[in-house]
């Protein structure tokens, strides 16, 4: 395995998890991925997954899914330009033996900039010159039609307003869609809104293979056993609790597998039922 680039497969399709760069979340920053929690059950919890309380480095995991017929990269990553520690996705495709313009699609699970930025380089020029950059249609007209930069408190400003720069500038590849539609043979958007009014997942199925991009439902393994626990970013907490739930149920009863963007690489893995609730089985 090419460090930062893991190869699987879903039925006949060839998978690629490729690190975008991770983010170092300091013990300040550590307990906002868990609201809803006390200190002491942060704490336990931390101890239980080998987590140091006083930092974490937060991956950032895009995901190639090649069809055969079509290569869909699910998320472009933050790129460089806004995060330094970011933008790994291009040298993690020509690692795999994919070039910018190979990809047909790229699937925006929502409009956080670590997700969606990868797409413009320094210049403001388009990094995946073939691709449909595909949205939900509430996304979209959310981020860049009704909130202003400053609605999400001053500390997110630039934030904002570089998510909207780099949204507009795509504006040429975007196909909308509603949730819920299909994205091609095999791959369907799934609605998961919560932590964004808009936000999707993926499900992706081939012969028997099943996968579900869960995308930012979930943060870390612990959010899988800790379901009432959420980011302090989540827009509507209770939907996205719902949200993350509802994947939960169908990864089991589906024996899916799970990509997560922000788990420790490669993100990819098995739900498993644990008493009343759920595990993550890391894949080998």
């Amino acid at each position: 395995m090419t460090e930062g680039v893991f190869t699987f497969s879903v039925g006949d399709f060839k998978c690629v998890s490729i690190s975008d760069g991770s983010q170092k979340i300091d013990a300040q920053a550590l307990p906002t991925f868990f609201i809803g929690s006390t200190a002491e059950e942060m704490a336990r919890a931390l101890r239980q997954h080998g987590l140091s309380p006083e930092s974490h480095d937060l991956q950032s995991n895009c995901l190639l899914i090649d069809t055969g017929d079509e290569r869909i990269l699910v998320d472009s990553g933050g790129g460089s330009v806004y995060h330094s520690v970011l933008g790994k996705v291009v040298p993690g495709l020509a690692a795999a033996g994919y070039q910018p313009g190979d990809v047909d699609a790229i699937v925006l699970t929502h409009g956080h900039l670590d997700h969606v930025c990868g797409g413009i380089d320094k210049d403001g020029a388009l990094v995946f010159p073939n691709a449909r950059q595909i949205m939900a249609r509430g996304e979209w007209e959310y981020w860049t039609e009704e909130t202003d930069a400053t609605a999400m408190g001053a500390r997110f400003v630039d934030d904002v307003q570089f998510t909207q720069d780099c949204l507009r500038a795509m504006w040429s590849q975007m196909q909308l869609i509603e949730p819920g539609d299909d994205i091609a043979p095999g791959v369907r958007a799934i609605p998961t809104p919560g932590h964004t009014r808009d936000h999707i997942s993926l499900a992706v199925a081939s012969g028997a293979g099943r996968l579900i991009c869960v995308a930012d439902t979930m943060d870390l393994p612990i959010h899988i056993e800790q379901t009432t626990w959420h980011p302090d970013w989540d827009e509507e907490p209770q939907e996205g609790l719902r949200s993350r739930r509802m994947l939960l149920r169908r990864a089991v009863a589906e024996n899916a597998l799970i990509h997560a963007f922000h788990f420790p690489f490669p993100g990819v893995g098995y739900v498993r039922e644990d008493g009343d609730g759920w595990r993550f089985e890391a894949l080998a």
